[in-house]
């Protein structure tokens, strides 16, 4: 599901909202891990989700987008804001990975603040339940 959280992160590059550089040498968007820097930085994480039927090739990931900024909060508050509006009721959409996204639904209606880092950055969090076909050997 890797491609999945990198076909959300491309999607959203697409709209202007961050930049993603799927080697991690550039860009301020990460799949799964939080740099030290840049200091204004984006991060897509999948954390369980529901059950999956062992024959419908559906899932439904639960999406963590944790974004840092700087000492002002308002400027994770407001990309994380940007990122959440465009994902929530996304769907139906193929990303860019392929992944067949069927929706995208913000478990909150606005960004959680996380406080700030060792170094006083502040972070915000929103958390997504999205429904994807997922078609493997047993499922169709």
């Amino acid at each position: 599901m890797a491609d999945f959280l990198d076909g959300l992160a491309r999607h959203c590059e697409v709209r202007g909202l961050l930049t993603y550089d799927e080697t991690a040498a550039s860009g301020d968007t990460f799949i799964e891990s939080m740099p030290s820097s840049p200091d204004t930085v984006i991060v897509f994480t999948i954390y369980g989700g529901g059950e999956s039927d062992s024959l419908l090739g559906y899932d439904e990931p639960n999406v963590q987008l944790r974004v840092r900024g700087t000492k002002n909060p308002k400027i994770s508050r407001q990309r994380c804001a940007a990122i959440r509006d465009e994902l929530h009721g996304l769907g139906p959409v193929v990303l860019p990975d392929g992944t067949q996204l069927i929706l995208s639904v913000a478990l909150q209606a606005a960004p959680a603040s996380m406080g700030v880092d060792s170094v006083g950055r502040h972070e915000h969090v929103c958390n997504f339940r999205m429904e994807i076909r997922n078609i493997t050997t047993h499922r169709v």
